[in-house]
């Protein structure tokens, strides 16, 4: 197998590309409704709906977005109130490790 590649769900995926702090803050530039987590762990976006159902449908829309997209998505759902989590992929046990997939996943989301 070629050695830029990686195998997720029988899928040969291209290696994840790791963002630099820079390109971190002008990809949540046009994201207002994300921000970055405490430690640089990954993104979240915080959101409130006039009726439960409303914020159930988002969650359940926004957990399929991530899951076409092969990217963990932690979900907190409380009545009409949605947090999301776009976790970053650790480096060789390192923290952090934001791709331009958790930014591709968040804009789809939408902001």
């Amino acid at each position: 197998m070629d050695k830029t590649k990686e195998l997720v769900a029988g899928v040969l995926m291209p290696e994840k590309m790791y963002l630099k702090p820079e390109r971190v803050q002008e990809a949540l530039l046009r994201l207002p409704s994300w921000k970055l987590r405490d430690g640089a762990l990954g993104i979240e976006s915080s959101r409130r709906f006039t009726t439960s159902q409303g914020a159930f449908s988002f969650a359940a829309l926004s957990c399929r977005l991530a899951s076409k997209m092969g990217q963990p998505l932690k979900v907190d759902l409380v009545g009409e109130q949605v947090i999301l989590v776009l976790p970053g992929h650790p480096i060789r046990g390192c923290t952090g490790g934001l791709t331009s997939v958790v930014f591709k996943v968040a804009d789809l989301i939408g902001s």
